[in-house]
C-alpha cells in the first residue's frame, strides 16, 4: 500500500476502534449521569420476596404521608387509551398499596405494548419497591382490548424526611414490530 493510504486506513481503524470503546463507556456514563443529576429515575424490580423479609425485619410504619403523583405518557404513535385508576395516591412509607392502569386498545390490529417506568425525584427510586406491575412483562392486546393493570408497591420508611411528594410516571410504547 501506498504511504498516504496506509496512514488513511490506520487513522479509521483506530477511529473505529475508539467509537466502539465508547458505545461500551455509555452505559457507565449514563448511569452516572442519572446519579448526579437524579434525572430518569430507575426502579429496583429485584425479587418480590425482599418486601416479606424488610417487612418483618422493619415492623414499623411510618405515620406520614406523601403523596405519589401518578403521571401516564405515551409514545405519539401508540393508539391506545391510557390511564390511571388516581391521578395521585397518599402513600404512607411501609405500608403496601394497590392501585390499578387502565389500557385500551383503540385499532383493530393485535398490539403488544411495554410501559416503561420514571420516578422524579430520581434518588427516590432506590425507596419504591414494586411487588406487581404491568411494567414487568410487555402486554399483548387484542383488537379493541380493554384490561386493567395491576400495581402493587411500597415505600421504604427510610425515605428522606424532606420528601413529601413524588412522581411515578410511565411511558407506554407499542413493541408489536419488535415482536415479529
Amino acid at each position: 500500500m501506498e504511504k498516504p493510504h496506509k496512514t488513511l486506513v490506520t487513522r479509521l481503524i483506530m477511529l473505529v476502534t475508539v467509537m466502539f470503546g465508547f458505545t461500551f463507556a455509555l452505559v457507565p456514563i449514563y448511569n452516572v449521569f442519572c446519579d448526579v443529576t437524579g434525572l430518569n429515575g430507575k426502579v429496583d424490580t429485584k425479587k418480590p420476596s425482599k418486601f416479606l423479609r424488610y417487612k418483618n425485619e422493619n415492623a414499623s410504619v411510618s405515620n406520614r404521608l406523601i403523596v405519589v403523583e401518578l403521571d401516564i405518557n405515551h409514545h405519539q404513535n401508540v393508539a391506545c387509551e391510557f390511564t390511571a385508576e388516581k391521578p395521585a395516591l397518599q402513600v404512607i412509607p411501609g405500608e403496601l398499596t394497590h392501585t390499578t392502569y387502565h389500557v385500551k386498545n383503540l385499532t383493530d390490529k393485535k398490539m403488544v405494548i411495554q410501559a416503561i417506568p420514571s420516578i422524579s425525584p430520581g434518588f427516590l427510586a432506590k425507596h419504591l419497591k414494586k411487588l406487581e406491575c404491568f411494567c414487568f412483562e410487555q402486554q399483548t392486546l387484542e383488537p379493541f382490548e380493554s384490561r386493567d393493570l395491576p400495581l402493587r408497591f411500597w415505600l421504604e420508611t427510610q425515605i428522606p424526611e424532606d420528601i413529601h411528594r413524588m412522581t411515578l410516571s410511565y411511558t407506554l410504547f407499542d413493541v408489536t414490530e419488535s415482536k415479529k
